[in-house]
C-alpha cells in the first residue's frame, strides 16, 4: 500500500470515528482497512507479542485498571499467585490482584464505584514485585511522549499502562485504563489494547491525540492522568 492510499484511508477512518468538530482526534481501529495495514507492520520487538497472550477483558465496567494491571503482570517473569478457580496453576486474576496489602491502598468496592487513580495503580502494582514509574500526562509534550514510547514499547522488559480520557479519542465514556502495545513510526501512532474488548477494538492513536488525552484531569485525584511504566 503506497503512502497516498494509506493517508486517504487514515483520513476516512478519523472522520467517521471521532465525532468531533474542528480538529479531529487521530484514531485508526484494528479492524478497519487502515488498521489492517498498521497491524501488518507491528515490529517484531513490540510489546504486543507478549501482551496479546495475556490480554484480559475487564470483569466490570469499572475494572479497567485491574484488567490492565494483570495483563502486564501475567506477561512478566514475576511470581504469580494461585487463584482457586485455576489451582494448581499460578496466574494473576482480577480477584487475586487484591491482596491484603493492596486492599490497604484501595478496596475492590472502591474500584467498583470509581476506578483507580494513577498513583493507586502505581502503588498497588509495586506490591506485586515490579518496579513502577508514574508519569503525569501534563508533563510531556509530543516529542517527549514519542521518544519515551519508542524506547519503552520496543523493550521486552518494560510495559506501559495508559490512563486517558475516552472523549479525546472520540469514544463514549470517561477516564479509562488500558495497555499500550506498539509504536508505529510511519504513522506516528501507538496501539492501545482496550481492556473493554466488548466496547472497542484495539485502536491506533496518534501521538498528539494521545498526549492530549493523558493530560486531562482525573476528578478523583484532581491530578493529570498519564502513564505508568512497569519493569522488573
Amino acid at each position: 500500500m503506497n503512502k497516498i492510499v494509506f493517508f486517504i484511508m487514515l483520513c476516512f477512518i478519523v472522520s467517521t470515528t471521532s465525532g468531533f468538530a474542528g480538529e479531529e482526534p487521530v484514531v485508526v481501529y484494528w479492524d478497519s482497512e487502515a488498521g489492517k495495514a498498521l497491524r501488518a507492520r507491528i515490529p517484531a520487538d513490540a510489546d504486543y507479542w507478549q501482551l496479546s497472550t495475556t490480554f484480559a477483558v475487564q470483569n466490570t465496567q469499572t475494572y479497567c485498571s485491574v484488567a490492565s494491571a494483570i495483563t502486564v503482570l501475567n506477561a512478566m517473569p514475576v511470581k504469580k499467585p494461585v487463584d482457586p478457580a485455576y489451582a494448581p496453576y499460578a496466574y494473576f486474576t482480577q480477584s487475586n490482584y487484591f491482596t491484603p496489602d493492596v486492599i490497604k491502598i484501595i478496596s475492590p468496592q472502591t474500584v467498583l464505584s470509581r476506578g483507580m487513580t494513577r498513583e493507586q495503580m502505581a502503588e498497588t502494582l509495586a506490591l506485586h514485585g515490579v518496579r513502577v514509574k508514574t508519569i503525569a500526562g501534563d508533563t510531556l509534550d509530543d516529542e517527549g511522549l514519542r521518544t519515551l514510547l519508542q524506547k519503552v514499547l520496543g523493550d521486552d522488559g518494560q510495559f506501559v499502562l495508559v490512563n486517558y480520557l475516552r472523549a479525546n479519542l472520540g469514544q463514549v465514556g470517561g477516564g479509562h485504563w488500558s495497555v499500550l502495545a506498539a509504536f508505529d513510526a510511519q504513522s506516528d501512532s501507538v496501539l492501545i489494547l482496550d481492556v473493554a474488548k466488548y466496547k472497542y477494538a484495539p485502536v491506533w492513536v496518534g501521538i498528539s491525540t494521545l498526549r492530549q488525552a493523558i493530560a486531562t484531569v482525573d476528578t478523583t485525584s484532581n491530578k493529570a492522568r498519564g502513564l505508568v511504566v512497569v519493569s522488573r
